[in-house]
């Protein structure tokens, strides 16, 4: 299996890399056996569906690069020289779900966890990376937009995160906010989302601009059981609707930020 999925950009391309990693759900089979038998079914927190939210992102010239991997296997979001294993908001490596379940059925010290980060950490940040040094030697700038979704702790629909103004310009920030706030969405700065590892180490402005985009599971999925182990169940019919909102916002904020 792939570590990413690369999706190249139409129509000549406009300097925007778009990021999703929080959205595989493969498991190699000697980490999968580790799990508890409900983590296993469930992989709680993932970010369900974004690559098909977000499939019309290269018909705008966007380039997205695509985690296959769970987050459950190494949390590409999390900072490698940090915490490798704990915390769910800090560790590569996760005990627990964002709502305090356990991941693993054993020990520690039967896991084999440091070679995570070469394998599976490393990788997709290299390809980030090379992907971002492109688009600056082809446009001389380049835009980072890390996509996630999430349930809680807040009720709005979509918080964007540049980590309070240090990974992108206010007028990259402004333009997002207000695209999203013209297709109905309820939008907040930061709070409690100001971008993760991604946005924060890939960033270097001006050169390099990086916003994270948090949008709510209720934009786009049913959930009256999202408390239930198991996948949610995709409807194709309220999946298009939230597409075709999120794809004029986005479309909007670059049309805004390359002036035309």
């Amino acid at each position: 299996m792939e570590l990413y999925v690369r999706h190249r950009a139409q129509h000549g391309g406009v300097p925007i890399v778009a990021s999703v990693p929080h959205s595989g759900l493969y498991v190699p089979p000697e980490i999968n056996e580790l799990f508890e038998p409900q983590h296993r079914r469930w992989l709680r927190n993932t970010d369900w569906y974004l690559p098909e939210l977000y499939d019309f992102l290269p018909e705008l010239g966007v380039t997205v690069l695509v985690a296959t991997h769970s987050r459950y296997v190494a949390d590409l979001n999390r900072d490698p020289v940090g915490e490798l294993h704990g915390d769910f908001t800090r560790g590569v490596i996760a005990e627990e779900t964002a709502h305090g379940a356990r991941v693993y059925a054993v020990p520690r010290e039967h896991r084999r966890l440091a070679g995570r980060l070469a394998a599976y950490h490393a990788p997709y940040h290299a390809e980030l990376a090379k992907l971002l040094v492109d688009m600056v030697a082809r446009f001389g700038h380049a835009l980072l937009l890390d996509l996630h979704s999430f349930m809680g702790p807040i009720q709005n629909d979509v918080c964007l995160g540049d980590a309070w103004g240090t990974t992108c310009s206010s007028g990259v920030t402004a333009a997002f906010d207000a695209a999203l706030r013209e297709q109905g969405f309820d939008v907040t700065l930061n709070a409690p989302f100001a971008g993760g590892y991604i946005v924060r180490s890939h960033a270097s402005p001006p050169r390099i601009e990086a916003l994270q985009i948090e949008l709510r599971y209720t934009t786009y999925l049913d959930c009256s059981r999202i408390d239930e182990p198991g996948t949610p169940v995709l409807e194709p019919d309220r999946l298009a609707r939230a597409r075709a909102r999120v794809r004029q916002a986005l479309e909007h904020a670059i049309a805004a930020l390359s002036g035309k």
